[in-house]
């Protein structure tokens, strides 16, 4: 690493911290105020319940502006090194605008990577504790009329009501196949998640079936442990936000439900996000060193960065949603918008000659 790269990378770096800190701290302030009537009804658990739920949606709200958050820490960088004159000496000197631009480039692909870790490997590991905090404070804690399986042991269970805070089922229908054509239902009025892989049934009703007659008698049981791979995640795995899950899950999600379009986009928004930041900035520098009047105004310049990530996530919605309701494949719903912009930044970079 050279003396150059150092400094554009020592310049990026602080710069990236404090519009972090705006953007951030922005998003926060928005939020917390659309859920502020929420957060008054808790009296005096509201602090404590509020630090916890924003603690643990931090790395969620990185993820979300991270692409924002490089762009506009590039234009700064690159806006400080245009008014000191700092680009034209370096210019004169020999140095080229892309060499000039590498570092920064190389930085964010870097931290694009960080990112992405935090989105696959972090967030999923809280997701459980985050969405708890989410319900305690602002949502309805039941979901209701759920189906799920355990394929590995071949049980079908149908839940009328899961209590998301007390991980507990009520109404609860099992039927667990026994193989050569034997199976058992089990109806209980409650079932308790005591964890490694139990659920804790009471006052249930045990039927035996075989070619499809039932054996009587009926077994009437006061209480019945029930072991299975079906989980309080897997209770509300159809509930839960796609930004809470990994990129494994949303492919197994996928497979589980494969005529749902929407698992699917999803996991190919996800393979595309490393992407997205590197080419915001590809896009983003044609208007801040490219263009005289722009790259002599800071505002123009800003205000140029900020209306193209706006641009950027309309489309991407907009791509997104087309893929859900089927008139677009999952492959071009997730890449398309990288794919554009990469290319509509390759012209403008040519076409500003930087």
């Amino acid at each position: 690493m050279s003396k150059l790269d150092k400094y554009i990378i020592l310049t990026f770096l602080p710069a990236l911290c404090i519009t972090a800190f705006i953007l951030l701290g922005l998003y926060l302030v928005v939020d917390v105020f659309q859920k502020l009537d929420d957060l008054l009804s808790l009296e005096d658990q509201a602090v404590y319940l509020a630090f916890n739920y924003y603690s643990l949606l931090l790395p969620i709200m990185i993820v979300r502006l991270f692409p924002a958050i490089a762009l506009i820490s590039v234009g700064f960088v690159l806006v400080k090194l245009n008014k000191t004159n700092e680009l034209m000496a370096m210019q004169v000197s020999g140095i080229s605008m892309y060499r000039i631009l590498a570092p920064l480039f190389i930085t964010v692909g870097i931290l694009s990577l960080l990112v992405t870790g935090n989105q696959e490997f972090l967030i999923p590991a809280f997701a459980g504790k985050l969405e708890r905090f989410k319900t305690i404070t602002f949502d309805q804690s039941e979901l209701k009329e759920l189906f799920t399986k355990d394929r590995s042991n071949d049980i079908l269970m149908r839940v009328a009501s899961y209590d998301i805070v007390e991980e507990t089922m009520y109404s609860i229908f099992i039927l667990k196949n026994l193989g050569d054509d034997e199976y058992i239902t089990i109806t209980a009025k409650e079932g308790k998640w005591i964890g490694d892989n139990t659920w804790y049934l009471t006052d249930l009703a045990i039927n035996d079936y075989a070619d499809d007659k039932w054996i009587p008698p009926t077994l009437e049981e006061k209480e019945y442990f029930l072991e299975t791979e079906i989980g309080p995640d897997d209770m509300r795995e159809k509930e839960r936000e796609t930004n809470l899950i990994s990129i494994f899950q949303l492919r197994t999600l996928a497979e589980k439900d494969p005529g749902n379009p929407r698992y699917p986009v999803y996991f190919q928004s996800r393979l595309a996000y490393p992407f997205v930041a590197p080419v915001l900035v590809l896009l983003g520098i044609p208007f801040v060193v490219g263009f005289q009047r722009l790259r002599k105004n800071l505002f123009f310049s800003m205000g140029a960065l900020i209306a193209i990530v706006f641009t950027f996530f309309v489309f991407n919605i907009f791509c997104t949603n087309l893929g859900i309701t089927g008139n677009l494949s999952p492959a071009l719903a997730g890449w398309l918008p990288v794919l554009i912009f990469s290319a509509f930044g390759l012209l403008l970079l040519d076409w500003a000659n930087v």
